[in-house]
């Protein structure tokens, strides 16, 4: 990979993992609200840090995983983005290898690389999973990635698919991405001509249309199917008021009713980075 390539996969990494922390996202860290044991400081680091493990040519796609969860654990010393990384990790392989190409072969391209894993490389990923403990993919009596299973890495997310959001994107080729996150972007843009609030448009729309796996993790099913709900009604102000200032109280009011809790809807903002992301980093349709 040139580096003119590196540097721009560099930007574009750094530029959608800075996003998110500027875009009001309920029940996660934001420049508006910290969490109980997180702040801004902490993804800002992250940023920086995944820009250069993962745009590392020599690196193939576990050991780009691998290697940027071991570096955050080592310099932030908290999961900060491990969603963030397993997301973004294929798209950057595809682009390193590719370049720029339209939305539909980066799809193509994606499904044939995450089925063409095999054993030997898929360890790096449950390595990456498990010196992370996100509560994941994780415990499991059938590919319990703190066991490194000896199985290829598309099984084990097609097994992982209806528990775990991201690892359901490994398995269909980012089709939440491309038929939800995609639209949503462009016309939440359209709108506001602001990244960040399209940004919080898809991650909205993510929240009210899909159970977060890390609620359903950490607080439950039951409670994930609210946090749906009630993401609904605040994805109808964003769409429907056109006012920032009151839509942005409104949201922090839902904010801090997700964070009193311990709420915290992770994985939507891991796949709202990987929306934005997408779009950037490909040919216009």
């Amino acid at each position: 990979m040139n580096n003119l390539k590196k540097n721009y996969l560099k930007k574009q990494i750094k530029f959608v993992c800075d996003i998110e922390m500027k875009s009001l996202k309920p029940g996660n860290v934001h420049k508006y609200s910290n969490s109980f044991d997180m702040d801004t400081r902490d993804f800002f680091k992250s940023s920086l840090i995944i820009s250069r493990t993962l745009t590392e040519k020599k690196f193939n796609l576990g050991e780009k995983i691998f290697f940027s969860a071991e570096k955050i654990k080592n310099k932030i010393k908290k999961n900060t983005n491990l969603g963030i990384i397993l997301m973004l990790a294929p798209i950057i392989k595809i682009v390193e290898n590719e370049g720029i190409i339209n939305k539909k072969k980066l799809v193509a391209k994606i499904k044939y690389l995450i089925k063409k894993q095999d054993i030997n490389n898929s360890i790096n990923i449950y390595k990456a999973i498990s010196l992370t403990s996100p509560g994941g993919l994780g415990c499991s009596k059938k590919y319990d990635v703190n066991e490194l299973p000896k199985t290829k890495l598309y099984k084990v997310m097609r097994f992982a698919k209806n528990k775990d959001l991201i690892s359901k994107q490994y398995y269909n080729g980012y089709k939440e991405i491309t038929n939800i996150g995609l639209p949503t972007y462009k016309k939440f843009y359209k709108k506001w001509g602001k990244i960040e609030w399209a940004f919080t448009g898809v991650y909205l729309n993510f929240l009210r249309k899909f159970n977060d796996s890390h609620i359903v993790r950490r607080n439950g099913l039951k409670i994930a199917k609210k946090v749906r709900n009630d993401a609904n009604k605040y994805y109808n102000i964003l769409e429907n008021d056109n006012k920032l200032i009151k839509i942005k109280e409104k949201l922090l009011i839902f904010d801090k009713e997700l964070k009193s809790k311990h709420i915290n809807p992770g994985t939507m903002a891991d796949l709202s980075v990987a929306t934005v992301f997408f779009e950037l980093v490909t040919k216009k349709q």
